[in-house]
C-alpha cells in the first residue's frame, strides 16, 4: 500500500494549491511538484497569501471578488487549466469547503493538509478530508486487516519541530501583510479575527501569563509524579475557536463542554478522585476559564481539593500517571492512546472507535473507563504512520519524498 503523497504524485499533472498554513510551506511544495514534473498552479485569498506566496513564482491567481461567487469563478479556472487535483490545508475554512464540493462535481482529487496526528514531528496529508472527515473506516477490523503488512520496524523521526515561536513569527508576518492589503482583497473572509491589533494585544498578554504561570505551576508535576493527587482524570482544552470544536462536536463552545463534564464529574465521581484541567498553551492569552472553576467549587463544596486547572504544565505528565482522559476529539487524545490511557470522546474524531475509545458513557468512564487494545492501537498507529503522516514540521521542514519513508 503507497503512502497517500506517493498516491497523489502518481494521479497528478496539474494541480490547484489553494490557502496553507502559515509560512512558506506552499512554495516549497510547490518546487518539489515541479521537480516531480507538475503543473502548478496557486489561487491567493489575501495579501498575508501574496508575500509568502508571490505572483513571481508563476501561475498564481488572486480572487478578490465576494464568497459567494468563489463557486463560479473556480469552476472557471478548474476548467480553463484543466485542473485535475486540489491541494489545501485545513477543510473547514469557507473557501476549502466550496472547493471540496466543486472538486467532486468536477472529478477533480481533493486533498488536505493539515496538522500531524502523532505530533509533534509529524503533518498530515489525506485525500477528502481530514479529521472527523477523514474517509477512513472507524472500525477495529479495518486497521487491523492491515497490520501484516507493516510488520517490519518503523524509524523514529526527524525531531523537526522547533515549538511555538517559529509559527508565531510567521503569523505575524502573515498578518502584518494581510493587513497591510485589505485593498486588495477588500471581500476576504477568514476563518479566524483578522485584525492585526487584535492578536498584538493577546500576544503579549499571552506572554505575561505565561511567566505568571510558569511560576504559579512550577513544582505541580513533581506533585503529580510523587501521586499527591492520587487517581486523578486529565481534561485537555482545546483552542476556543478551534474548528474541530465548532464544526466537529455539537457543543456551541469550550465552555460548555467543559461544563458539561464538570458536572458529570461533580454528580458522578467517586471522592477518592480528582480532575485536572489543563488550559491549551495556544490559548492562554485569549480566554480564562477560572471563573467557570471556581463556580463550580462554590456549586459543589466537596469540589474543593478534587479540581484543579493548570496551564504550563507539559502533557506527557499527565499521560504517565493518569486514570483517563477525556476530550472533545483532541489529538491528545491519540497521545493518551499511545500511553494506554483510557479516551471518552464527547465529540467527533476519527479514532473513536470500539476498541480504541471507551464506548459507554461519561457518567460510567468515571468509574470504568475502557481501556484502549494495543493491538488495535499499535495496527492504527502504524497505518497512519505509513499512509497519511509525513515526517515533518510546516513552520520548519516537511520532508517531502515520492517514497516515504517508514517513520515512527
Amino acid at each position: 500500500m503507497n503512502h497517500n503523497l506517493d498516491e497523489f504524485v502518481k494521479s497528478s499533472n496539474r494541480i490547484l494549491l489553494l490557502q496553507g498554513p502559515v509560512g512558506s510551506f506552499f512554495t516549497d511544495f510547490a518546487h518539489w511538484l515541479k521537480k516531480q514534473n507538475k503543473t502548478v498552479f496557486k489561487c491567493n485569498f489575501n495579501a498575508g497569501d501574496d508575500y509568502f506566496y508571490p505572483k513571481s513564482e508563476g501561475s498564481v491567481f488572486c480572487f478578490q471578488d465576494k464568497l459567494e461567487h468563489f463557486a463560479d469563478y473556480l469552476v472557471r479556472l478548474c476548467q480553463t487549466h484543466k485542473i485535475d487535483n486540489i491541494v489545501c490545508f485545513g477543510d473547514n475554512r469557507k473557501y476549502h469547503r466550496i472547493a471540496k464540493l466543486i472538486s467532486h462535481q468536477l472529478h477533480i482529487h481533493f486533498w488536505v493538509f493539515e496538522e500531524g496526528y502523532f505530533r509533534p514531528d509529524y503533518v498530515t496529508f489525506e485525500k477528502d478530508g481530514v479529521n472527523a472527515f477523514s474517509p477512513l473506516p472507524r472500525n477495529a477490523e479495518f486497521f487491523l486487516s492491515h497490520a501484516e503488512k507493516y510488520q517490519l520496524g518503523i524509524k523514529k523521526p526527524q525531531l523537526l519541530a522547533k515549538g511555538f515561536i517559529p509559527m508565531a513569527k510567521r503569523a505575524a508576518l502573515y498578518y502584518v501583510a494581510a493587513n497591510w492589503g485589505t485593498k486588495r482583497y477588500p471581500h476576504y473572509q477568514n476563518h479566524k479575527p483578522f485584525k492585526l491589533g487584535y492578536y498584538i494585544k493577546l500576544w503579549l498578554t499571552s506572554g505575561l501569563k505565561r511567566i505568571y504561570y510558569a511560576m504559579h505551576d512550577k513544582g505541580f508535576a513533581k506533585r503529580v509524579e510523587k501521586g499527591e493527587f492520587g487517581d486523578f482524570f486529565i481534561l485537555p482544552l482545546q483552542v476556543y475557536d478551534d474548528s474541530q470544536v465548532q464544526v466537529h462536536s455539537d457543543y456551541p463552545s469550550v465552555k460548555d463542554f467543559l461544563c458539561e463534564v464538570l458536572e458529570s464529574f461533580a454528580q458522578h465521581a467517586s471522592h477518592q478522585l480528582t480532575l485536572i484541567v489543563k488550559h491549551h498553551p495556544m490559548d492562554r492569552g485569549f480566554i480564562d476559564y477560572s471563573a467557570v472553576i471556581k463556580d463550580f467549587r462554590e456549586k459543589y463544596p466537596h469540589l474543593v481539593n478534587r479540581i484543579f486547572y493548570i496551564h504550563d504544565v507539559p502533557m506527557p505528565f499527565f499521560l504517565r500517571y493518569g486514570k483517563g482522559m477525556i476530550t472533545l476529539n483532541s489529538t491528545s487524545g491519540i497521545s493518551a492512546l499511545l500511553h494506554n490511557m483510557p479516551v471518552k470522546t464527547l465529540g467527533r474524531a476519527n479514532y473513536d472507535f470500539a476498541g480504541l475509545t471507551h464506548q459507554g458513557s461519561l457518567e460510567e468512564f468515571w468509574s470504568k473507563p475502557q481501556a484502549p487494545n494495543g493491538e488495535l492501537f499499535d495496527a492504527y498507529r502504524k497505518y497512519h504512520l505509513n499512509k497519511t503522516q509525513i515526517n515533518g514540521s510546516f513552520y520548519n521542514k516537511v520532508l517531502l519524498s515520492t517514497k516515504i519513508s517508514r517513520q515512527s
